[in-house]
């Protein structure tokens, strides 16, 4: 069951207009603000504008920024080059300076919506004393006879969910051995109720791709685009599979026509997949019987780079930037986008000819479309399950009682690499948690009752 709705997807790429933006960067400070005003019971009075001298401290909302506008999205920050941006409503959009000699505890990442108490001494810098948390959102619940009739429908067994993203041929060749070995494995050993792919099927940066020296005597009829490769190659070794399948794309998908996060899903019948299988936007949070689950297919663990001190310091860099995820309400909290880039040769090298010289090329990174990123964000509680793929190394994580799960990438370079397997045992009215007295509703209580195994692909 789908918690979104596709057709907010469906917007034209490369059309982002200036005031959008601008007000949805405004829109992001302001709720937040709203949030924190709820939660703490602060006197709206208290807020005040943290780029005017003032003697006296005040509460600001507002987003971490690097020092300079051309600061490089990998340049490496430090606690002297972290700027705090207004909105419009709250210091005229401006920007100041932090100063965090006096607060020693602290995450802050570029794109961070944050709450400070402090004071603007001298109109120059803004000293921070103190740090709000932003309130995390609630868990989800389930009716008593939802619940019951989930467990019925399982027959009282364990509820199984595979999870595995792309890329799925090796960096050498456009072959797909390895997934057809996964789809029988799937078939005849496996057995889930569910699975879950990730992009990208065909990767746009895949060496065969970028230079269209396509050739595959294996086939009777040589495909003539990407579409038509997609529909060759990989859509009869999906089809084999009997059990139900959710697609996810990425943006570095060569047959996806919209290239921006967030992303709108492939298109079923255009790549001739049949009905078990259904087609999902990036990101997208959905349900699968009581289980809510959350995905997004951009590699926030890698691109969210934090400048921390004390007590973050010693936390795992995995945990923070999971904290930061489910604190932001945000699948990729981090602003702006990565640009990844790689050294590839020219035109003149590939064609052989002496003046070639590697040149750096811009690569899909995060391709944020900034006037839809509301689309990115938590829906109205937190999800029991989140996946978020990663070219770094898998892990299964527990925070906030949500599972955090990074699958790893099923094919590395020219070697095999991993996939999830999803355990989850059918929901047992006694081991769960009530929420009300005098209601039915209880907590799903997924991470106490689920097992996550990461198997070599």
């Amino acid at each position: 069951m789908a918690n979104f709705n596709p057709h907010k997807y469906k917007f034209r790429t490369m059309n982002m207009k200036l005031l959008e933006v601008a007000d949805y960067l405004d829109d992001q400070i302001n709720t937040i603000a709203r949030v924190i005003l709820d939660h703490y019971k602060f006197d709206p009075n208290d807020f005040g504008n943290p780029t005017v001298q003032s003697q006296s401290e005040i509460l600001t909302v507002g987003r971490i920024v690097p020092d300079s506008p051309l600061t490089e999205f990998d340049a490496t920050l430090n606690s002297s080059s972290l700027f705090l941006e207004t909105s419009r409503s709250g210091g005229i959009g401006q920007r100041v300076p932090l100063d965090l000699s006096s607060f020693s505890d602290y995450s802050l990442f570029p794109g961070q919506i944050a709450c400070f108490k402090g004071i603007n001494p001298n109109g120059d810098f803004f000293k921070v004393q103190q740090q709000y948390e932003i309130p995390y959102l609630g868990a989800p619940v389930t009716p008593l006879p939802d619940l019951e009739a989930n467990k019925e429908r399982l027959e009282n067994e364990d509820m199984k969910i595979v999870v595995v993203s792309g890329p799925y041929s090796p960096s050498k060749t456009l072959q797909y051995d390895q997934l057809s070995q996964f789809v029988d494995r799937m078939n005849n050993e496996v057995k889930p109720n569910m699975i879950v792919m990730f992009g990208p099927f065909l990767d746009v940066n895949h060496p065969q791709i970028v230079s269209g020296q396509l050739n595959f005597p294996d086939l009777e009829k040589q495909p003539k685009t990407l579409d038509e490769l997609f529909k060759f190659m990989i859509t009869p070794i999906l089809k084999r599979l009997t059990c139900q399948v959710i697609l996810v794309p990425s943006t570095k998908d060569a047959t996806s026509k919209h290239a921006a996060y967030p992303q709108d899903s492939f298109e079923r019948k255009s790549l001739g997949l049949s009905k078990n299988f259904r087609c999902f936007p990036n990101p997208a949070t959905f349900q699968l019987n009581e289980l809510l689950m959350g995905c997004s297919n951009v590699d926030v663990y890698r691109d969210l780079k934090d400048v921390n001190s004390g007590s973050y310091v010693k936390e795992p860099r995995f945990d923070r930037i999971a904290k930061h995820v489910l604190e932001q309400r945000r699948y990729y909290p981090s602003f702006p986008g990565s640009i990844k880039r790689e050294k590839r040769p020219t035109d003149s090298a590939l064609s052989g000819t002496p003046s070639g010289a590697d040149e750096d090329n811009h690569i899909s990174g995060a391709d944020l479309h900034m006037s839809y990123m509301g689309l990115s964000e938590l829906t109205d509680t937190l999800p029991d399950v989140m996946v978020i793929p990663s070219e770094l190394k898998y892990f299964v994580k527990i925070i906030k009682s949500v599972i955090f799960i990074n699958p790893g990438t099923f094919m590395k370079m020219n070697s095999n690499g991993s996939y999830a397997v999803i355990s989850v045992k059918a929901p047992n009215v006694d081991d769960l948690e009530k929420i009300d007295e005098e209601g039915d509703l209880y907590l799903h209580n997924i991470w106490k009752r689920a097992r996550v195994d990461i198997v070599r692909s």
